[in-house]
């Protein structure tokens, strides 16, 4: 098996391959026979450096491969777990009506981190489009998918507080925020706009998302309005880049 390693490597990089695109290829390879189990951790990033004769940056993008791929954690004193012997395939995210995203994420499971009333500042009052000082309903949640322990979504929502009682309904949240808003309040929601855009993901993003400082993401900011126009909610929802594909059919009438 050694020498079959050796020779992929000899293959890479007749290819051409970078240094560290073979070295995460071989780290893949030997968490899939496992040589890593499960649960445990790789070898620290100086001990990867010599084990491979590479510079500690060419380590890092090489575990960061891994990263990507859903293959391990990388946690500060801790090192390196491993999470899943094979990639993780992005989670796909079909949008094709105000239906598909009233029912976003309901094959995920998510969990409330935070929820307070807050008065908006000017900045915030500009977003949501209403006076300075006035009371909205804020939610903080992370969405992950049965068995994998990586978020792919960290959400930050606003709440119109003319929502009866929202306050102590969202503590028994099980699915999507919207679809739950129109069950409980006989209410529907006839719009929702969408701005998505790519960002860069500060240190508490990336902490609170597991990946790393600078880390590309995807930021979708929703707004669902109800029939009379009226803002209901408004969503900013930050995916991890590799984690998170949105798929938009077209058709033409």
């Amino acid at each position: 098996m050694k020498g079959s390693r050796v020779a992929k490597a000899n293959d890479a990089e007749v290819a051409g391959l970078p240094r560290y695109a073979q070295v995460a290829s071989d780290l893949m390879e030997r968490i899939a026979a496992g040589e890593y189990p499960i649960g445990s951790l790789l070898p620290k990033e100086v001990d990867l450096s010599a084990k491979y004769g590479i510079s500690r940056h060419t380590t890092r993008e090489a575990l960061r491969r891994l990263d990507e791929a859903g293959l391990v954690a990388r946690r500060r004193r801790v090192g390196t777990e491993i999470l899943a012997a094979v990639p993780a395939a992005s989670y796909r995210q079909p949008i094709n009506s105000i239906d598909d995203l009233l029912q976003y994420g309901e094959a995920t499971e998510i969990k409330v981190r935070r929820k307070a009333r807050v008065k908006c500042n000017s900045a915030l009052a500009k977003m949501l489009g209403c006076e300075k000082g006035r009371e909205w309903f804020r939610v903080e949640t992370i969405r992950t998918r049965p068995g994998e322990p990586r978020p792919i979504c960290h959400t930050t929502v606003y709440l119109n507080c003319e929502l009866d009682g929202i306050d102590r309904r969202i503590g028994a949240l099980a699915g999507p925020i919207s679809a739950m808003i129109e069950t409980i309040y006989g209410l529907r929601i006839t719009e929702i706009e969408q701005s998505v855009q790519a960002v860069s993901l500060n240190t508490a993003s990336a902490k609170r998302l597991r990946v790393e400082p600078g880390s590309p993401a995807l930021q979708a900011i929703r707004r669902y309005y109800d029939a009379t126009k009226r803002l209901i909610e408004l969503a900013i929802a930050v995916h991890p880049g590799e984690r998170f594909v949105y798929v938009t059919r077209l058709r033409r009438q």
